[in-house]
């Protein structure tokens, strides 16, 4: 019989939370418990109605198939883009950026040490390239 007139819950949908729940112990542990759900909704077990046994399978369903983790993972990836994206443009607009400088100096083998020191003196970045040839 699918359909009760009293509208408690139907076996079919029972039976049908017995094998999500074994599903789920399978997925996610030995602790998961439709029963624990339906606690946690305010569902009584033993008196629940049609309606209420079709929310719990959806409800139970969603966790099973993993549902839930996805779409909070999705939000909380969405929230650190968001707050990266923030922190970057704070950072540009407190430090502008300073325009890049090129120098080419010839310098001799015996006047090279004295030109790393003045640049390293003037905190500059350089590079030494030697002509081969």
């Amino acid at each position: 019989m699918a359909v009760q007139l009293n509208g408690k819950a139907t076996e079919k949908q029972k039976k049908y939370l017995g094998f999500l729940s074994n599903q789920g112990k399978e997925k996610l542990g030995k602790d998961f418990s439709v029963r624990k759900i339906a606690e946690d909704k305010g569902i009584n077990w033993e008196e629940m109605t049609q309606e209420e046994a079709s929310q719990l399978i959806d409800e139970v369903k969603k966790v099973v198939d993993g549902d839930y983790i996805k779409e909070d993972f999705t939000i909380d990836l969405q929230e650190e883009i968001q707050k990266d994206n923030q922190k970057k443009q704070e950072t540009l607009e407190k430090s502008p950026a300073s325009p890049l400088y090129t120098i080419q100096v010839y310098a001799k083998q015996e006047k090279l040490q004295a030109v790393k020191i003045m640049l390293e003196a003037m905190d500059l970045d350089f590079v030494v390239l030697q002509e081969i040839g």
